[in-house]
């Protein structure tokens, strides 16, 4: 019997979407993390995305696998729509061609070529856009699954990190740039899924409460280090740091004003 990382609903043994909020799971249950994430190669080694535990090359699905599928799909059907769009054209060009010089020899009018040109080329153009709209529905959805297997990961790393990660951990732990590791973790707090805070060493801090295991962050004793918001970027949190320490500054010469008047 294994729980949800996302809201710890009991699951069945094998069972890998959640029957309570419809989380997808990949593969098995590390032995390390106890958390079902994606896989990883690194260094010839297959490990967990979470805690970086060696595990089997069968044991999960890896990270840069999810949505491959429907990325490929999104790939064959642009394709597959550009040759709608050209062979309508080519077929439309050479249809109309014909049928103008058929036209001409029972004294008929040009026009009548030039409408038929028209109408295949149009079906093909119809033909095209749709096959493009599928294109672009694949390549979300795989955009989407890849999505939730990175925020799998990072719901892993969490666990075993006492609830709280970094965008730095996160880039280095998934090997994704920082700007893809800050978009990641501002979207699933945005969602509600973790709450940001400031470090001692003024570093955004990205608390997962709810992670099945882990850990509420830990409150340091002392002079006040960090602002705590449930949703904000990184340039609105350092904004609402620098009125802070303004409004401590401001305070202080106030009350050294009066105490000399």
């Amino acid at each position: 019997m294994q729980n949800c990382t996302v809201c710890g609903a009991a699951m069945a043994p094998g069972e890998t979407v959640c029957r309570h909020c419809g989380r997808a799971h990949y593969g098995a249950v590390c032995p390390g993390c106890q958390q079902p994430a994606p896989t990883l190669v690194r260094g010839g080694k297959v490990i967990c995305s979470g805690c970086g535990t060696t595990r089997g090359p069968l044991s999960g699905v890896p990270l840069n696998m999810a949505g491959q599928a429907h990325r490929v799909g999104s790939v064959v059907t642009s394709v597959l729509a550009w040759a709608f769009v050209l062979g309508g054209l080519a077929i439309g060009g050479l249809v109309g061609l014909v049928v103008s010089l058929v036209a001409k020899v029972f004294a008929g009018s040009a026009l009548w070529g030039l409408g038929v040109g028209l109408f295949l080329g149009a079906l093909g153009g119809a033909a095209g856009a749709l096959t493009m709209k599928g294109s672009r529905h694949l390549d979300a959805r795989a955009k989407s699954i890849r999505d939730e297997a990175y925020e799998q990961s990072i719901l892993a790393m969490a666990a075993s990190r006492r609830g709280s990660v970094t965008t730095l951990e996160v880039s280095q732990q998934l090997g994704v740039p920082l700007s893809e590791a800050d978009r990641l973790l501002g979207e699933m707090s945005q969602k509600g899924r973790a709450f940001v805070e400031i470090n001692r060493e003024g570093i955004l801090q990205y608390t997962f409460k709810d992670v099945p295991g882990a850990l509420a962050p830990t409150v340091v004793a002392g002079p006040s280090t960090g602002v705590r918001v449930e949703t904000a970027t990184a340039s609105e949190v350092a904004k609402q740091r620098v009125d802070r320490e303004f409004e401590e500054i401001r305070a202080r010469a106030q009350g050294g004003s009066q105490r000399q008047s």
